[in-house]
């Protein structure tokens, strides 16, 4: 058999070793070895938590000291401020977009217009006569 896999070697400490894994890591002292080692990196992280989790219960952070109102109405003369110097610009842009969009509408109208109105070819003539002449009947 080969080594075993990352994978075995993970079911291994978890209990769910097979038996053909199980012979091999006491026959395979590579894989022993790697178990070992894990085994016991995972012990050390354990610990460092533990030890952590119980140093930050200890710590008592100070809380935090209350806002003053003056610092409320300095934010809010702020916000004011720059909703005053920031308006015309955006009223500005939002301007020249509206500008914009008349142009391209203009320009399609236009497009259009000329679209509509280009003559028919001289075969067409007819035709168009008799539709004129369906729709002066109607009305």
């Amino acid at each position: 058999m080969t080594h075993l896999s990352s994978e075995q070697i993970s079911a291994w400490l978890l209990g769910d070793g097979t038996a053909e894994a199980q012979r091999h890591v006491e026959s395979c002292r590579q894989c022993h070895d790697d178990i070992t080692e894990l085994r016991n990196g995972l012990h050390l992280f354990r610990q460092s938590v533990h030890r952590w989790a119980e140093h930050s219960e200890s710590r008592n952070l100070p809380a935090p000291a209350p806002s003053s109102p003056i610092s409320w109405t300095l934010a809010a003369a702020t916000v004011v401020a720059m909703t005053l110097a920031l308006l015309p610009m955006y009223l500005n842009v939002r301007q020249a977009q509206l500008e914009a969009e008349r142009a391209q509408d203009a320009l399609l109208m236009d497009q259009v217009h000329i679209r509509i109105t280009q003559t028919v070819p001289q075969s067409m003539e007819r035709l168009m006569e008799l539709m004129s002449e369906g729709k002066e009947d109607r009305q």
